[in-house]
This record gives structure tokens, sequence and C-alpha cells, in this order.
């Protein structure tokens, strides 16, 4: 019996450029002249055991599969994992609490990457993997793909290309195309390389220093968890990454340099009222940090 084919091609209309990227902390460096950067955290929760996945979870015959797949993925991206009993109709369940960190782009642009020149990409050759894994997501599993498909093809406005010279995606249900793929990898190996950083970050979650003002502690992380992910500056991730000796000064310096001309060419063109008061609180902060570091000679931003 034939497999099932799915086909994909970008028409580069520009529709699912309508936001700024979310990539892996290590992607920041390289386009800290491009993207104003927040860090942010996020917790996930996922049933220890498939029998109650199976209950609380999307059913289907790929149930457990997905579960053993976001188990996996969520090992690899997450920072931290912690063990969590919760009861669910009077029965106590065991959960794993995963903490995931990442870079944000700050949305400087109302429904539109700030990278997006008309329908193009302007950093095309330098786009992230969360750009480069379309029309999946590296981060998602690869047990519902067709799901993942459809449903990005038949967003309003999409104009994807699916027709019989496009591509070939996916084949019986499985992803078989070479630039997903690779992309996947990459950011899998990518996300192994931060693990040290993103531990180093999370126990300044743990305990809190005065070194880092307004660092968040992990129990607020935790808290404000069902209402929004927390963001702060990516500054601060820097300096971690500094004084945990996995960054130099030097290093650091710079990409808050490039962060902070990123800053003022933003407040100039213009944004949103909120979007320029967190702007304008980070020039602050990045300004104060270039003047411990150089004193008087800084003139940046």
């Amino acid at each position: 019996m034939e497999k099932a084919i799915k086909r994909f091609a970008c028409s580069a209309c520009g529709r699912c450029c309508s936001r700024s990227p979310e990539i892996e902390l290590g992607e920041a460096a390289a386009l800290a002249d491009v993207f104003v950067f927040r860090l942010m955290f996020r917790i996930y929760w996922l049933p220890k055991q498939l029998k109650d996945f199976l209950v609380t979870g999307p059913q289907g015959p790929n149930a457990s599969e997905k579960f053993y797949s976001r188990k996996r993925l969520l090992s690899v991206f997450a920072a931290r994992e912690r063990s969590v009993g919760t009861r669910r109709t009077g029965k106590l369940v065991e959960y794993s609490k995963y903490l995931t960190i990442s870079a944000i782009t700050l949305e400087t642009k109302a429904d539109v990457c700030s990278a997006l020149n008309d329908t193009q990409c302007g950093i095309y050759d330098r786009r992230p993997l969360s750009c480069q894994s379309v029309p999946f997501h590296y981060s998602r599993t690869e047990a519902s793909p067709e799901e993942d498909l459809a449903a990005f093809v038949t967003t309003p406005g999409y104009r994807c290309d699916t027709g019989e010279g496009a591509p070939i995606v996916l084949e019986g249900g499985r992803i078989v195309a070479a630039d997903f793929k690779a992309a996947r990898e990459a950011a899998m190996i990518v996300a192994r390389k931060d693990k040290p950083w993103a531990e180093a970050i999370t126990r300044r979650l743990k305990a809190p220093s005065p070194c880092y003002p307004g660092f968040p502690t992990l129990d607020e992380v935790e808290a404000n968890a069902s209402f929004a992910a927390t963001t702060v500056s990516m500054r601060v991730a820097w300096q971690i990454a500094t004084d945990a000796g996995m960054l130099s000064q030097v290093e650091c310096n710079r990409l808050v340099e490039l962060q902070l001309r990123k800053i003022s060419e933003q407040l100039k063109n213009g944004c949103s009222a909120e979007t320029r008061e967190t702007l304008a609180e980070m020039q602050v902060e990045y300004r104060e940090h270039l003047h411990a570091e150089y004193g008087d000679r800084v003139l940046i931003g």
C-alpha cells in the first residue's frame, strides 16, 4: 500500500512572520544586532505515567507516542525538572514540572516580525532555527506532524504551496523534510550546549542576589506561570554566563552595546506605549551596565 504523502513549500507571502521569534539562549548572541531580546521563563507540566497522560492529555492512536516524544523533548530543552503531586478527580497524580528558559524577541512592530522587509525575511541566511523548521517546530513532538501541518497551512491568510510541485515533507505520517530534520538536530545541539548556562540561571532563581536587581525568584516564575511567561532583560542572562566563566566580560559588554544600539533605534522608530516603556527601562539598565564598565567613556545610545 502506497504511503500517504503531504507536500509543502513556502510561497514567501510573509504571513507566518506575524511576530518576532522565540529562540534558544545560544542563538541570541548571533542576532543581538537584529532583535531586542528578553530572557523568558516558562513552566510545562507532564504526567509521570502514561496512564495518567491518557486520561488528562490528547486521545487517539498516537497518544502514547506523543507522551514519550514530549517527555524526551522536554528533557532536552528544560533547564530544570522536579516532581509534584496534584489531585485530579480525587486521585493523586504525579507530574513532572519543567522549567524552560529561552530568549524572546521584544515585539516592536504590530503583527509582524521586525526582521521582515515587505514579505521577505531580511535575515534569511541568519534566521533562527525556529524559522528554519517551519512549517513544523523543533520543540514539538514528531508524533503529530500531520495535525501540525494541517493547522499551519489552513491558517487564515497563509498562502502555503501544498500542490503537486511542492516538495514532499511528510510520508506515511513521518517527517521526511531534510531541512526540518537538520534544524531540529541543530536546535538540540544548541540546547545541550546551553544546559550549563540555563542551570546557572536557574540557580539564581533559587538564590536571588543583589547583583541582579529585579531578577525574579523561582517561586515568582511558578506563581506567574498560569497567567503568562515571565520575562526579564537578556542582559542578566549574559552577565550570569560571565560570572559563571562561560562568557568573557568583553563579549558580555559587546552584546550589551549591540542591544543598546538596537534599543535606541527602536525607540526612534516608534512602537506601542507598553513596548516603549519596556525599551526605556532596558535602555537605562544597559547604560548603567556600560557606565559601570567604562565610566564616562560610554557614549552609546
